[in-house]
């Protein structure tokens, strides 16, 4: 079954409810009477209060309706994004929002009809204005009534237009490990992204993007925001779209153990974690130690004994990134990438 990634082009943008107010009065405001000068003033009156009601109703509902359909369907989205969205704002919530702003659209229609019929029998001014009011007042009430879900959608889309945009068809390493162990700073070093880096815990508030460039292709690398050794159901939301791309997008898990103090976390507490990430993923998972710069040469040989790691760096100078890097290509894309290319020879 093939998936949708979140186009951001197609993200429309949500009107607030005093926005689409304004609009929607505009929009009635904006009609002028027409027709021939010797007709009734009442009836060339009534014929002017229909337009507007029309043209306004007709805007306003086409505008609900085009703002639902261009939000992203859940049930059609790549697991990756359907989950994000669900660990952040609620699937049930944002489901809600969506079919609500785009079932208003019936309901302005029907306020419509409702007013048109009110205008076409109104007997005098008092009851043409009467109509107009209530035409009026039903839509601006029923446009409050929205404002809840229509600033639910405006968050997501806000939210989707920064999240990066992730191929889940690319070959992707993901940096995970605790918060503050330099997982940012050996993304920003080896790749195309410029994450946030600073010396305090969950820098990183949500996953960011970066590419290795090859020849002919290119490889995604993934800043995940820091676990914590907990278990999943006590995560934030925080933790568990750290969580949501190393199931869904990790080819290869780069898990980055930090020796000294400075972390805030103990080597014990990594181990822990570690080895919770071997267990509940099915992509590898390599451990590299980080900061060896300022790292004593005791709080080396502990990391060596606990992780067997395949590498020590530095991400504060980028010291052995770049190999460490190659040996993840090197391991594990570069099989996958022949055996994808015998594959395309066996089609041919």
């Amino acid at each position: 079954m093939s998936f949708e990634v979140v186009d951001k082009a197609k993200l429309p943008y949500i009107y607030t409810a005093d926005e689409l107010i304004s609009m929607f009065l505009t929009a009635y405001a904006r009609e002028e009477a027409r027709g021939s000068t010797a007709e009734p003033a009442f009836v060339k009156q009534k014929r002017l209060e229909i337009r507007r009601i029309v043209t306004s109703g007709k805007l306003l509902a086409s505008t609900l309706r085009d703002m639902a359909l261009r939000m992203p369907f859940l049930d059609k989205l790549h697991p990756f994004y359907r989950e994000l969205i669900d660990v952040v704002y609620g699937a049930q919530v944002y489901k809600h929002a969506v079919a609500k702003v785009g079932n208003a659209h019936i309901a302005i229609k029907a306020i419509a009809k409702e007013a048109i019929t009110a205008v076409r029998t109104a007997a005098d001014k008092s009851q043409l204005y009467k109509a107009r009011k209530m035409y009026q007042a039903r839509v601006i009430d029923l446009l409050r009534d929205l404002a809840p879900e229509l600033d639910k959608l405006r968050e997501v889309v806000i939210y989707l237009r920064k999240l990066p945009s992730v191929d889940p068809t690319l070959f992707t390493i993901a940096v995970a490990g605790a918060p503050n162990v330099g997982k940012s700073s050996f993304v920003r070093c080896v790749s195309t992204a410029e994450p946030e880096v600073a010396e305090y815990p969950f820098t990183t508030k949500q996953i960011h993007l970066g590419h290795i460039i090859l020849k002919g292709d290119k490889v995604q690398i993934v800043d995940t925001p820091g676990l914590l050794d907990r278990p999943l159901a006590e995560r934030n939301a925080i933790e568990r779209q750290a969580v949501l791309a190393l199931r869904h997008l990790a080819n290869v898990i780069l898990f980055l153990v930090d020796p000294t103090p400075h972390s805030g976390y103990s080597l014990e507490m990594q181990k822990r974690l570690y080895d919770e990430i071997k267990t509940s993923f099915e992509a590898p998972t390599v451990a590299v130690v980080n900061k060896v710069d300022i790292a004593t040469q005791e709080e080396l040989e502990k990391a060596r004994e606990l992780f067997n790691p395949v590498a020590h760096i530095s991400t504060l100078n980028c010291h052995g990134t770049r190999e460490v890097v190659d040996y993840v290509l090197n391991k594990y894309y570069v099989p996958l990438a022949l055996e994808k290319l015998r594959e395309i020879r066996r089609r041919a």
